[in-house]
């Protein structure tokens, strides 16, 4: 058996074009007119024009082949290109230096924090005393809290006065890199208002159907608030029916997270397939002649694409929108496609919409999930037959949810080192709930006007979203409920991709030389991970994290590590995850290591700490204290490395009466100002120093 490739032509564009938005990310967008770059895509899609004409031969024709995939190559490129905004010749960074006042409207709706209100705004000019001036670029903006700060709305235009600082890359080993998430959402710096700092003007421009969009959206979040939805059960349901996910409790999200079950909070095929079949059901009244027909479907069409609009057209959501609309337009002109093609144009539209795309983690999972359910749920779902109705349907939902975790399985492992084993238990039960809910809220959102249906509509759905959280939070509490610390590299990540090509290869095509290939692949991934393991051993190291406001640092051994950090530190685990966990897991040590506080004095694997002292491997690291300084040693005392922390006055001078100083840490808890005079110091003296503001520490040890 053969795979049919011309049943697929979105496929074979999409691979290209893929590759083309690839080259772009590793070679960079290349400096030049705008013009030039359309100028060589024209004459790439001419020559393709002429090669169709020309080559009557077919044993010439993968020569159209080969200049097909080199014009999408391109256009992947291409495209690229223009999506990078810092290459605009008005961004503002091209007025660094420049003092001014910036015009600048807000993008989004603007989210409350705990002592801010972040907004993201696009500017869109700059006025100085002798001129105003055009620019481009977008800028996230945290307001100190006010009421002023809290009206903010979508639209509004503001001026303010502040320096936009750039976003600072990673400071610790395999932290996440938000400057690169911001970056591909084209947002390059950031920017703090105080109150007297900005002003609004008083006007508002926005987009007239994204504006529509946000002020419906918040018209059905207070209908749901409204009919007795509150508290935990609340942010579910935005969630769940509306895709906002600002109310919901990170408790609440780390449950769904542990049961397997996050992708119930995501807006996806299934709300978009119910919003269509209600939609269908209300708009039947219009008959089955042709002119109604096509009435129907253009009014559908309109329905998901504002039903998309309304949950913040995410990858999965535009992803359902548009295989359900080409699913309609082939309907209306009688053409029936094909799951996989429709999954592939999906794809290649949302790539030329935005190649950014492609690097967006929720894209990936998405299209990894719902092909892993095309390909491998019937493969999964035939190998045990079930004859009671009940258990059969159980298992149609179990083969579903397996084939859309082994699909997503590498991505999970990859970007967030965790792993759901029960996944398959609570989707046994959150599928359908998940069905019901959707349902019974897209119902209580069109006829809450209705005063005894709206309340009775509203405790269902509270209860069932009740039902929801108890179930995530009980799968949550059972042993090993999420597997934490898996690590695999880039390589690993690409032959765990292979390897899945090939079971579909397999399961597809029934060919047993492929069985042969996946054993080898597997063999490649087990070795890689047998020499990624043995690499730790004997390994000694030092990790003194950059904290804006902590103090972490980690001596590993092996594959087991002590982390000595401040109290504040331990008390606020999504610190400790988001700037540590990345290294441990990169590392593979233990996810639950022995921590200690500044002030304890103990002794544990190899580390031992006394006082201001710790010694590690033959290493010696110390505190400075000053109190603790002797101003006429007869004999300096050898540290191998010197931490100040917090507001230590600087008097280097002082210090180096005491110790002779292998290396100067400064840590990420001194203020700017004086940070930046123990550096000057220690320049000045030639002491070797290094400001943890610039990021983590690292030292191998030989002991």
């Amino acid at each position: 058996m053969v795979m049919n490739w011309n049943k697929y032509p979105f496929l074979r564009l999409l691979i290209p074009l893929t590759v083309g938005v690839l080259l772009c990310e590793a070679v960079g967008p290349v400096e030049c007119e705008k013009t030039l770059l359309w100028v060589v895509l024209i004459a790439l899609m001419c020559t393709e024009i002429t090669l169709s004409r020309l080559l009557k031969t077919y044993h010439y024709r993968w020569l159209f082949g080969v200049q097909t995939m080199l014009v999408f190559a391109f256009l992947g490129y291409f495209r690229s290109c223009l999506q990078d905004v810092t290459l605009e010749k008005d961004h503002y960074w091209k007025l660094a230096g420049t003092s001014g006042y910036y015009l600048a409207r807000v993008y989004d709706p603007p989210t409350e924090k705990e002592k801010t209100v972040k907004v993201l705004l696009d500017l869109e000019g700059f006025r100085t005393e002798t001129k105003d001036a055009k620019v481009s670029g977008k800028v996230m903006a945290y307001f100190q809290k006010s009421e002023e700060a809290l009206n903010l709305k979508y639209g509004d235009l503001l001026f303010f006065f502040a320096f936009i600082e750039d976003i600072p890359p990673p400071l610790n080993p395999d932290e996440f890199d938000y400057r690169k998430y911001l970056e591909r959402r084209g947002v390059t710096g950031r920017v703090y208002l105080k109150e007297g700092n900005w002003w609004p003007t008083g006007d508002c421009e926005s987009n007239a159907v994204y504006d529509f969009a946000y002020r419906y959206r918040a018209r059905l979040l207070e209908i749901l608030k409204r009919n007795g939805i509150s508290e935990d059960e609340f942010g579910i349901g935005a969630a769940i029916l509306l895709g906002y996910d600002e109310s919901l409790p990170a408790q609440v999200r780390q449950n769904f997270v542990a049961a397997g079950a996050m992708h119930i909070l995501c807006v996806s095929g299934m709300h978009v397939g119910i919003v269509y079949l209600l939609a269908s059901f209300f708009l039947s009244f219009l008959g089955r002649r042709k002119k109604a027909i096509a009435v129907k479907k253009a009014l559908l069409l309109l329905l998901i694409w504002f039903y998309a609009l309304l949950t913040g057209l995410s990858p999965s959501v535009m992803r359902s929108a548009l295989m359900i609309s080409f699913l309609i337009i082939g309907e209306l002109i009688h053409r029936k496609g094909f799951a996989l093609n429709s999954i592939a144009a999906s794809a290649f539209v949302l790539l030329l919409i935005d190649p950014n795309n492609l690097f967006a983690i929720g894209f990936q999972l998405s299209y990894a999930a719902v092909v892993g359910i095309v390909l491998l749920q019937r493969p999964i779902y035939n190998i045990i037959y079930v004859k009671n109705k009940l258990l059969d349907k159980l298992w149609e939902i179990t083969a579903v949810s397996l084939a859309a975790q082994i699909a997503t399985m590498p991505f999970t492992i990859y970007y967030f080192n965790q792993f759901t084993p029960y996944f398959w238990l609570s989707n046994i039960f959150m599928t359908p709930m998940s069905f019901l809910v959707i349902l019974a809220g897209m119902l209580l959102l069109l006829f809450s006007w209705l005063p005894m249906l709206g309340v009775v509509l509203g405790k269902v759905v509270w209860w069932m979203l009740h039902l929801m959280n108890g179930v995530v939070s009980g799968v949550r509490m059972l042993p090993f409920s999420l597997v934490k610390g898996l690590y695999i590299s880039d390589f690993q990540f690409g032959i765990s991709l292979l390897l899945l090509l090939l079971l579909w290869l397999f399961v597809t095509l029934k060919k047993k030389r492929m069985m042969m290939e996946m054993l080898v692949l597997a063999a490649v991934f087990s070795v890689s991970l047998a020499y990624s393991s043995l690499q730790s051993l004997g390994r000694n190291r030092l990790i003194v994290y950059s904290l804006r406001n902590n103090t972490a640092i980690d001596f590993v051994s092996g594959g087991s590590h002590v982390l000595l950090c401040d109290a504040s530190l331990l008390g606020d685990p999504s610190s400790i995850d988001y700037s540590l966990k990345g290294s441990w897991a990169r590392q593979r040590l233990d996810k639950n290591p022995p921590c200690f506080t500044l002030d304890e004095d103990f002794t544990e694997r190899a580390v031992h700490k006394k006082a201001w002292l710790c010694s590690f491997k033959g290493a010696v690291f110390a505190f400075w204290e000053p109190s603790m300084a002797a101003d006429n040693c007869a004999r300096r005392l050898e540290v191998d490395y010197l931490m100040v922390r917090e507001k230590q006055v600087p008097d280097l001078h002082r210090v180096i009466n005491s110790y002779e100083v292998g290396m100067l840490l400064i840590d990420g808890s001194v203020p700017d100002y004086m940070a930046d005079e123990w550096f000057f110091q220690a320049k000045e003296l030639g002491v070797p120093c290094h400001s943890l503001k610039d990021g983590a520490f690292i030292a191998e040890l030989h002991s």
